[in-house]
C-alpha cells in the first residue's frame, strides 16, 4: 500500500483550491490513488476528511489532538484505499502526466486570470522544455522575439520539480546582466506569487545570482583599506567612508559589489582576491557563510552568466572545488551567445605586459642591496634574460600586424618555429627558478606565495604555445595597442561535448536565433551538441507572433554600389541613403555597421546634415549612450555589432533599423582553419563553395535575424528595417535566402513608401521628436 502513497502534490492543491473544496485552516496532506488526506486544525484539535479529486465527493474520518505523523500513513492509506469514494486510478498516480495536466491547466485557465493571454506557441515551447527535462534529453528550442520563452522554462522548471523524485535546484545562465535582472526582478516573482496564490507551490520561489569573487566584498580587506583612508583624515574621502560604510553588515545583498557608487580602482583593493585558510575572519566571514549557502542547493534557481558555469565545468574537469551544488537541470538562455564565450573560456591569452609585470613585482619585493652581491647579480641576469626573451618572441611574431592592418582586422595566425620555441623553453626553466631565488633571498612566505602563483599562471600559458600543435595560434592586437599571443584548441567542439552535453543532466539550450529556417546543423556543429547521440536531442523553432506583414516594411535600395569601405562612391552612396531613411522616419533610427572606420565616417560625414536630430556614435563599450538614445525621442544611433543583440528599445524610439552591411562574419584564424578542414575533407575545387553554404552564409543569416529582432519588441510597435548592401537587392546573390529567413513582410524599393508608412502607423507626438523624461 505504500507504493500509491504520495505527499500531497501541488495538482492536487491546485485543483482542490480552484473548486473551493478547502476550508477555514485546512491543508491537503497527503494522495492515495484518487483521494486526498484533508488535514484541518479545529482549536485544540485536528479533523481529517478524504476527499475524492475527481468529484470531489467527501467523507469524515477522525478526530485527533496531535496531527498526524509519517509513520501513520499506511495504515491511513489502507483506510482511504477501502472507502466508497476511492477508485485508485493509476493515472493519478503518474508524475509526468500530471505534470504535463497542470502545466496545461496553467497556460489555459490560470495565466490568462492573471492578465497572461493563452499564446498557443509558448505553451507548446513550455511543453518541448518539460518532455526534455522529463525524458532526460537536450531541447534545442529557439523562440522569436514575443514568443515568452522565458516564462515557458520557468513553468517548465518548477512544474518538473514539483513531480520529480530527486528535488535539486536548476542553474540559468545568461550573457547579459540586463536578462539576469528580468528573470530576479520580474520573471520569477510573478510567477512565484501566482503559483502561491493557486496553491501549486507551499512557499515563494528562491533564486541567488551567481558569479565570481571578484565582484564580492572582502571583509578583511574592507576593514584594511577603510582603515587607510581613514589615517589620511582627508575631507575628499568623506563621501567614500560613508559609501565603504554601507558595504559592512551581515546582509548578503551587501556583499554585491556591482552597484557601489565606487571607482574601479577602490573595488579592485576591497574585493575577495585570494581567501586564506588562516584569515582571522573566516569564522565570520560573510562572502564564505555565502557561497556555502548557495552550496546548500537551499535556492530554486542559480543564475549566473556562461562565463562562470563554463569556468564551473572546467573546473570540475581539472578536480578543482565545485561552484555549484548538485543541480537536476540546466537553461542557457542567449545561447547564441554560448560559443564566442566558449572561445573566450578555453583559449589562452598570453600579452605582452605579463612579463613586465612579474618583473616589476619582483623588483618592489626584493632589495637587491640587501642581498650578497653573487645572488645579486644571479637574480639581475634571470630578469634581464627574460625580458629580453619575451621581447624577442614578440618582435619575431608581430610582423603580421605592422601599420597596414585596420581595426577590423587585428587577428594574424602564427606558426611558432624552431627560434619561438627555444626562446620559450628558456622562459619556462627561468620561471621556475625565480620563485627558487626569491627563497633563497630570505623572501618571506606571503611574497614568496604570490611571485609563484604569478610565475606559475604564466608558465602554463608558455608551455601551452611550446606544445602548440593541436592549437590555433595567432597574434592580436587589443583596443590599447598591446600585443598578445592566443591559442584555441583544435578540437574544442568535441570538449565542448565531454565537459558540458555528456553529462547525464537534461538541458534546455535556447535563444531568438539558433537555426537557419528550423536547422540546427550550424548551431549543433560550433557547440559540440554534433556529438550528443541524435535520440538525446529535441528541436523546436516558434517564429514571432508579432504581424510583421502588418506592422513592419523591409526596404532594399536598387542601386547601391557593391559595398567596398575603400571606395568614395560607396561611402558617398551609403550616406545619401542613411539621410533618406532618417529623413523619412523622422528620426528613431538605430544603424549597425560592421565597421568601426565606416561608422566613423559616416557619422562624421551626415553630423552637419541631420542636425535636426540628436546623433549619437556608439564607440566600444559605450553602453551608456543606449540610454542617452532612449531618452532624445527621435534620436539616430550610429552603433556596432553590440547594439544588434541583447537590447530592448520598444516603442516609438526604435522606428527605423537600417543594416549598412550583410554581417557576414570577419575572417580571422579560427575561421582560416575551418576552411583548410572543409579543403582536407572536399578538396580544394568543391570546398569552398561548401564553406560558404555551411559556415559563412549560416552566420550571417542567424546574426541578421539578431539584428533584425531589435526592431519590432512587442506587439504594436511599428518599424521599417532597411538593408543598403546590394547583394541583397533584386538581383543580389542573397536576396531569396535574406527573404526566406527574416520575418515576412512587405518589400519596397522606394523611399516615399518608406515616408507613407510611418505617417499611416504614427501618432501625432510621434513627429515631435520630444525628449523622453524617465
Amino acid at each position: 500500500m505504500e507504493t500509491m502513497i504520495l505527499i500531497c502534490p501541488a495538482d492536487v492543491k491546485n485543483r482542490l483550491y480552484e473548486a473551493g473544496i478547502f476550508k477555514e485552516k485546512e491543508d491537503a496532506v497527503l494522495l492515495v490513488g484518487d483521494c486526498v488526506l484533508l488535514e484541518r486544525e479545529n482549536g485544540d484539535s485536528m479533523s481529517y476528511r478524504a476527499v475524492n479529486i475527481d468529484d470531489f465527493t467527501s467523507k469524515y474520518l477522525f478526530t485527533k489532538k496531535q496531527p498526524i505523523d509519517k509513520a501513520q500513513y499506511p495504515k491511513i492509506a489502507e483506510r482511504i484505499a477501502g472507502l466508497e469514494i476511492s477508485h485508485m486510478d493509476k493515472e493519478i498516480i503518474n508524475g509526468s502526466l500530471r505534470a504535463e495536466n497542470l502545466l496545461a491547466f496553467l497556460f489555459d485557465t490560470i495565466l490568462p486570470q492573471h492578465g497572461m493571454r493563452l499564446r498557443e506557441k509558448q505553451k507548446e515551447l513550455s511543453f518541448v522544455m518539460l518532455k526534455a527535462l522529463q525524458e532526460n534529453k537536450l531541447a534545442l528550442c529557439e523562440a522569436e522575439v514575443g514568443t515568452g520563452k522565458t516564462h515557458a522554462y520557468i513553468l517548465a522548471l518548477t512544474i518538473h520539480n514539483l513531480f520529480s523524485e530527486k528535488k535539486a535546484p536548476a542553474v540559468i545562465s545568461t550573457s547579459t546582466i540586463a536578462l539576469q535582472k528580468a528573470l530576479t526582478e520580474e520573471y520569477i516573482p510573478q510567477i512565484s506569487a501566482i503559483l502561491l496564490e493557486h496553491h501549486i507551490i507551499d512557499r515563494p520561489l528562491s533564486f541567488v545570482i551567481r558569479k565570481g569573487k571578484s565582484h564580492y566584498v572582502c571583509d578583511s580587506r574592507l576593514k584594511t583599506y577603510e582603515a587607510s583612508v581613514q589615517h589620511m583624515q582627508r575631507d575628499r574621502d568623506i563621501d567614500l567612508l560613508a559609501d565603504l560604510e554601507k558595504l559592512q553588515g551581515i546582509e548578503e545583498r551587501k556583499l554585491d559589489l556591482d552597484n557601489a557608487p565606487l571607482t574601479a580602482y577602490v573595488k579592485g583593493r576591497i574585493n575577495v582576491f585570494q581567501c586564506r585558510d588562516n584569515c582571522s575572519y573566516a569564522p565570520i566571514c560573510r562572502f564564505m557563510r555565502f557561497r556555502k549557502k548557495c552550496l546548500s542547493g537551499v535556492y530554486d534557481f542559480q543564475i549566473t552568466n556562461h562565463n562562470y558555469i563554463l569556468a564551473e565545468m572546467i573546473g570540475r574537469k581539472q578536480g578543482r572545488k565545485a561552484l555549484f551544488p548538485d543541480y537536476g537541470a540546466i537553461v542557457f538562455d542567449e545561447s547564441h551567445k554560448l560559443v564566442d564565450v566558449a572561445r573566450q573560456m578555453y583559449s589562452t591569452e598570453w600579452e605582452e605586459q605579463e612579463m613586465e609585470q612579474i618583473l616589476r613585482m619582483l623588483k618592489i619585493h626584493e632589495s637587491y642591496s640587501l642581498l650578497d652581491e653573487k645572488r645579486a647579480e644571479k637574480l639581475v641576469l634571470l630578469c634581464s634574460q627574460l625580458e629580453n626573451w619575451n621581447r624577442r618572441i614578440f618582435e619575431r611574431m608581430a610582423g603580421g600586424l605592422s601599420g597596414r592592418h585596420t581595426r577590423e582586422e587585428s587577428r594574424v595566425e602564427i606558426k611558432l618555429g624552431m627560434m619561438e620555441r627555444f626562446y620559450l623553453k628558456q622562459m619556462i626553466n627561468g620561471m621556475e627558478q625565480l620563485p627558487l631565488l626569491c627563497r633563497e633571498n630570505g623572501g618571506t612566505g606571503q611574497r614568496e606565495r604570490s611571485i609563484r602563483r604569478q610565475c606559475q599562471r604564466l608558465t602554463d600559458k608558455l608551455t601551452v604555445f611550446l606544445n602548440s600543435n593541436h592549437f590555433i595560434c595567432w597574434m592580436e592586437k587589443g583596443n590599447n595597442g598591446n600585443l598578445a599571443l592566443c591559442a584555441i584548441p583544435m578540437e574544442l567542439e568535441r570538449m565542448l561535448f565531454q565537459d558540458i552535453w555528456s553529462r547525464h543532466m537534461p538541458a534546455i539550450i535556447t535563444s531568438g536565433t539558433m537555426s537557419v529556417r528550423g536547422d540546427f546543423t550550424h548551431f549543433k556543429k560550433n557547440t559540440g551538441i554534433q556529438y550528443v547521440s541524435a535520440g538525446r536531442i529535441v528541436e523546436t523553432s516558434k517564429p514571432s507572433p508579432f504581424d510583421y506583414h502588418k506592422n513592419g516594411l523591409l526596404y532594399i535600395p536598387e542601386r547601391m554600389p557593391f559595398p567596398n569601405i575603400r571606395e568614395e562612391n560607396y561611402i558617398k552612396a551609403v550616406m545619401e541613403e542613411i539621410s533618406k531613411i532618417v529623413r523619412a522616419t523622422h528620426g528613431h533610427t538605430l544603424i549597425l555597421f560592421t565597421s568601426y572606420w565606416l561608422m566613423e565616417r559616416i557619422y562624421y560625414g551626415l553630423k552637419d546634415e541631420l542636425s535636426d536630430y540628436p546623433l549619437f556614435l556608439m564607440g566600444r563599450g559605450r553602453l551608456d549612450i543606449i540610454g542617452n538614445f532612449r531618452r532624445s525621442g527621435n534620436g539616430v544611433l550610429f552603433a556596432s555589432d553590440s547594439a544588434g543583440e541583447g537590447i530592448d528599445l520598444a516603442g516609438d524610439i526604435l522606428s527605423s533599423l537600417i543594416v549598412v552591411k550583410l554581417p557576414f562574419p570577419v575572417p580571422d584564424p579560427v575561421m582560416e582553419y575551418q576552411k583548410t578542414q572543409y579543403e582536407t575533407t572536399y578538396g580544394e575545387k568543391e570546398s569552398f563553395g561548401l564553406y560558404r553554404k555551411e559556415v559563412i552564409i549560416p552566420e550571417m543569416l542567424i546574426k541578421l535575424r539578431q539584428w533584425f529582432g531589435r526592431g519590432i519588441r512587442r506587439e504594436n510597435d511599428t518599424a521599417v528595417f532597411s538593408i543598403l548592401d546590394s547583394r541583397a537587392s533584386l538581383k543580389g546573390r542573397y536576396r531569396r535566402e535574406i527573404l526566406d529567413t527574416i520575418p515576412a513582410m512587405p518589400v519596397t524599393d522606394r523611399v516615399e513608401e518608406v515616408t507613407g508608412f510611418i505617417i499611416r502607423n504614427k501618432a501625432e507626438d510621434y513627429f515631435y521628436g520630444e525628449e523622453v523624461k524617465e
